[in-house]
């Protein structure tokens, strides 16, 4: 049997649509919606714990907010008809594909960091890095970054250069679209 997966990512109005569908045809009372719920989460859960590579940077929030959004519908569909000891892998390996159709989809892009100095309408790039991954290294990094008298941008590139690159490119439409540079960034 094929599976039908969505030609694009739904929206949120999708998602409404067929979780109120989903109640209603399988009509689950309390218990059995609540465990279906509790098996969800423990599968997505597992599903970070087991991701692939390209999804290391992910935190467990964002990879569980990721799948809802993605696939939150098809996963509820599949908790409320598995029952017993398997529902939980078999969930979790279900989450797993619709990842890795995502990903075929939209392959990911690593984010560098440009640590630069403004001063007036130039930049002088300091350094490109990879953030730090998790909360506390990554909020000590930008903490850092700021005592230091720097400013931070966000980047999607596949190397140090390539950061670079973008940056200048960045910066040179903020400046061509007449941005005040005599200021602060963050004013």
């Amino acid at each position: 049997m094929k599976r039908h997966e969505p030609a694009s990512i739904p929206t949120h109005e999708h998602h409404l649509g067929a979780m109120a569908l989903l109640l209603f045809v399988h009509q689950p009372d309390e218990r059995r919606l609540k465990a279906a719920l509790a098996n969800v989460d423990k599968a997505l859960d597992r599903s970070w714990r087991d991701r692939s590579d390209d999804l290391t940077n992910l935190t467990p929030a964002q990879h569980r907010d990721l799948l809802r959004y993605f696939a939150a519908p098809q996963l509820l569909d599949l908790a409320l008809q598995l029952v017993g000891p398997d529902a939980v892998p078999r969930l979790a390996s279900e989450a797993s594909s619709h990842l890795a159709a995502l990903l075929a989809l939209y392959p990911p892009r690593p984010i560098w960091w440009v640590v630069f100095r403004a001063e007036g309408d130039t930049i002088r790039p300091v350094t490109a890095e990879q953030p730090p991954v998790g909360g506390t290294a990554h909020d000590s990094r930008l903490r850092q970054i700021e005592e230091d008298g720097l400013a931070v941008a966000a980047v999607n590139a596949t190397s140090e250069e390539d950061a670079l690159r973008e940056m200048a490119r960045m910066w040179a439409i903020f400046v061509a679209h007449g941005a005040p540079t005599d200021r602060p960034l963050d004013q």
